[in-house]
């Protein structure tokens, strides 16, 4: 149990990490959406996404009797990936939107 505690703080505060890089060093704290209605849940979107990226990484990766240097190692490359992925899936829908205008524009002319 313990090293599923300690793979959630250190995936969390790598998302929180990635987060702060993404952002320009600011920290975006949760609020109300009015559209879509919602809440945008900031960086606390970032923590627990690391988080449960490295505890399912320790969980699978790992033997119970393994180092504790092994256990950050997995749970920092674990939180990195799992941003990254959100970073990508991100990066294509931009992608997506400019294309959309593009193709808006050349059909104005």
């Amino acid at each position: 149990m313990n090293t599923l505690i300690i793979a959630g703080c250190i995936g969390g505060l790598t998302g929180i990490v990635a987060h702060l890089m993404r952002n320009g060093k600011v920290l975006i704290f949760p609020k109300k959406r009015a559209r879509p209605k919602g809440i945008y849940l900031g960086f606390l979107a970032d923590f627990f996404i690391g988080a449960a990226a490295s505890i399912f990484a320790v969980t699978y990766l790992t033997p119970e009797s393994d180092a504790l240097r092994s256990l950050i190692g997995i749970s920092i490359l674990a939180g990195m990936t799992a941003e990254n992925v959100l970073l990508k899936r991100e990066l294509n829908v931009e992608k997506a939107k400019v294309e959309g205008l593009d193709r808006i524009n050349q059909r104005l002319k």
